[in-house]
């Protein structure tokens, strides 16, 4: 028997989801009365100057920079704004980034930064994920949940010099608390619709102090989600689990040398089935499914960490080593059906140990630069089975694979005036990877064995002017790349089997000022991205409908301009705005159809790639602590398939969240996209009926966290 509590969800009673928004700004309204009597009680305020930007650190650049001394476009959000915004994980942050986008749905995550995006279901990101350093390289790991992030640091265009392979159209660098001689901790639990709850702890300090310190965190999400499976009568189609923590040992023996070991595990059980058929006999309405399968997928991340840093007189030497061992393991239904086909099982092990050992300048000089060398290695096994449950055609795909890498890198920024800088910088990185891959059917097998190499250079040039003590100029040229790769999905020939290297380069112009005394930040700059080589999904004409091969036939340019706004315009208040556009569009794209013909996709828009994304918030909070905050959230038109035939028209969600924020306690009533949007994450066609993927409904919870 279902639960009562399910009864309500919105997906199921759309009369209970109009109720729950009555009692949503019932509680809204009663909120801002008891503001204004909060408001009439309060004589005594803050004064007005103590609300202004203050100057923000990146170390994304792989030295402490400002924002103002980058050449190029970078955002940053710290822990309040992350609270701020309510955001829970990777994909809710970069929603307030222009031009940054993540594709999150049951067959993967991407980030797409300016319009830059690869095919569905692809192992790798044209976007790079470090956390503290140390990579997140495949697409499956990176919608991560957030908790302890001390700020998030989104860095536009190519990052080749610094990152090399996987920084294609920019970097997200996530930075966590450390602990410190401060003694602190923290908990928290959230409970929300859809029967979701959080649960979160973490505890820092000195266990000798000015010598050892010690942290631990853990966090805990589940969900039952919104998806309702008509055929099996269960709510639970869409289910999220995940349990991640944390531990840090961190030692300071003297004032210059700071050890760093850490620890981070992640498992998590979900269900996937939220792909539903929009045509044909079996179609289901909106969160709604019809499956027959398991439709579930299971996930096992562990990475230990040992970072060393020691700052002498003039030069910082920084050693980060990791390794990343993650498994992936997914079922799910072929057809979408409830008939007996069969299901499609993924199991993806990955094994990254990385070496990056870097020398950059201390303080303030004329000169600042950053020179290192990077090592990795990522042995990679996958298996990729069509299982029918009515027929001899079962296959197993069966690879293996290992990525070797190694580069060279140094990029320095010369103030050839005071007010006049040139930054430039060059990586030479060489790869190599030995792969092999069986084909397994009832009439026999085949295999596939391919080793190969290539070495990249990666330049960058930059200059920046201070215009005025309130305005800088820059302009850049950068270039970089997404490595090639083995294809593991469907298999064809030996010369369909791998594909090459993809090629960007990028040319930008931007200014970034500040006004009214440190209260009013607005950045603008505006890009052209030229990409080559461009990796591409194809069919395979002489294998039949449903076999694809990776190549590397397209080319395909990006432009747009983004901006973004902060302002502090009265006490109490703060505004954040930004807008991003992007026109992503192939530029020469043909190929063979099984039937003969020729598809000309030229002038086509990539998919994935919205062209629009903006976002506003607002909030106050009274020097008595209570506070409100909206967010209204938005993206533009993309496209799911090259032909450009199936797409989203554009939508916005505004978000609401009120409460009390004191000293140790804070409480917070929110809903998320609370006038209920409807919009589309995925589309596809599967055997002449389309197939959708819903986006997150309207909901609500509160959240009760306590500090120290």
């Amino acid at each position: 028997m279902k639960k009562t509590s399910n009864s309500i969800k919105s997906s199921t009673r759309p009369e209970r989801r109009q109720a729950m928004r009555h009692h949503i700004f019932g509680g809204i309204l009663s909120f801002f009365l008891l503001f204004e009597s909060a408001h009439a009680a309060e004589s005594q305020l803050q004064p007005a100057d103590t609300y202004m930007l203050e100057t923000i650190t990146v170390t994304a650049t792989k030295r402490e920079q400002t924002l103002r001394e980058i050449a190029g476009s970078v955002s940053t959000a710290s822990d309040i704004d992350l609270e701020n915004q309510g955001a829970e994980t990777l994909q809710d942050a970069t929603k307030i980034f222009p031009n940054v986008h993540m594709k999150s749905t049951s067959s993967g995550n991407e980030i797409v930064i300016r319009g830059m995006s690869t095919w569905d279901t692809a192992l790798q990101s044209p976007a790079g994920l470090y956390v503290d350093g140390v990579p997140y390289p495949l697409s499956y790991m990176q919608n991560i949940y957030l908790h302890e992030i001390e700020s998030v640091e989104v860095m536009r265009g190519p990052q080749g010099t610094l990152y090399g392979r996987n920084s294609e159209s920019g970097v997200i660098n996530l930075v966590r608390r450390t602990p410190d001689n401060w003694l602190r901790g923290s908990l928290f639990t959230e409970l929300g619709s859809h029967d979701t709850l959080r649960l979160g702890a973490s505890a820092a300090g000195p266990l000798i102090e000015d010598k050892i310190y010690f942290s631990g965190s853990y966090l805990r999400h589940q969900t039952d989600g919104f998806v309702l499976n008509e055929y099996k009568q269960k709510d639970q189609a869409a289910r999220h689990k995940a349990d991640s923590g944390r531990v840090v040992l961190r030692l300071t023996p003297t004032d210059a040398l700071d050890v760093r070991m850490s620890l981070d595990a992640t498992h998590s059980d979900d269900g996937i089935g939220s792909m539903r058929l929009s045509t044909g006999p079996y179609r289901s309405g909106r969160y709604k499914i019809r499956s027959d399968a398991p439709d579930e997928a299971s996930s096992d991340l562990v990475i230990p960490a040992f970072t060393i840093t020691h700052t002498g007189e003039y030069v910082r030497t920084t050693s980060i080593t990791s390794y990343l061992d993650y498994k992936y393991k997914m079922l799910s239904d072929l057809d979408r059906t409830p008939l007996p086909q069969g299901e499609s099982e993924i199991n993806i092990n990955q094994c990254n140990i990385s070496e990056e050992l870097r020398f950059s300048s201390v303080g303030k000089q004329r000169l600042s630069w950053v020179a290192g060398l990077f090592a990795g290695k990522t042995p990679m096994t996958t298996n990729v089975n069509r299982i029918l449950r009515q027929s001899a055609a079962t296959t197993y795909l069966h690879t293996d694979y290992t990525e070797t890498t190694g580069a060279l890198f140094g990029q320095g920024t010369y103030a050839i005036t005071d007010v006049f800088r040139l930054t430039a910088g060059l990586r030479t990185e060489y790869t190599n990877l030995d792969g092999e891959q069986t084909y397994k059917t009832t009439a026999g097998n085949r295999m596939y064995e391919k080793d190969f190499d290539y070495t990249e250079f990666l330049p960058m040039v930059s200059t920046s002017l201070d215009v005025t003590d309130n305005l800088t100029t820059y302009a850049s040229w950068s270039q970089g790349y997404l490595p090639g790769g083995f294809n593991v999905f469907s298999y064809s020939s030996k010369d369909t089997f791998y594909y090459n290297p993809e090629y960007s380069t990028n040319y930008e112009i931007g200014l970034k000022t500040q006004w009214m005394d440190n209260k009013l930040q607005a950045n603008v700059s505006a890009f052209y991205s030229d990409i080559r080589d461009k990796q591409v999904r194809e069919e395979v004409p002489s294998a039949g409908i449903g076999t694809w091969k990776f190549t590397n036939s397209a080319k395909a340019h990006t432009s747009g301009i983004e901006l973004e706004v902060r302002l502090y315009p009265l006490e109490g208040w703060e505004l954040r705005s930004g807008v991003g556009y992007a026109r992503s569009e192939i530029d020469d794209w043909m190929v063979s159809t099984p039937s003969g013909g020729i598809k000309n996709y030229s002038g086509n828009r990539l998919t994935w790639a919205p062209e629009l994304t903006y976002h506003l918030g607002v909030g106050y909070i009274h020097p008595s602590g209570f506070f409100a905050q909206t967010e209204y959230l938005g993206s533009g038109k993309q496209y799911f398939d090259a032909e450009n035939t199936l797409s989203d028209p554009g939508y916005n969600t505004v978000n609401l969240q009120f409460g009390y924020r004191g000293e140790n306690l804070t409480v917070a009533i929110w809903g998320k996209n609370i006038f209920d949007t409807h919009y589309i994450t995925k589309k596809l066609v599967a055997n002449g009926n389309k197939i959708e993927e819903d986006g997150n409904p309207f909901s609500f919870g509160t959240t009760v966290s306590w500090s120290f």
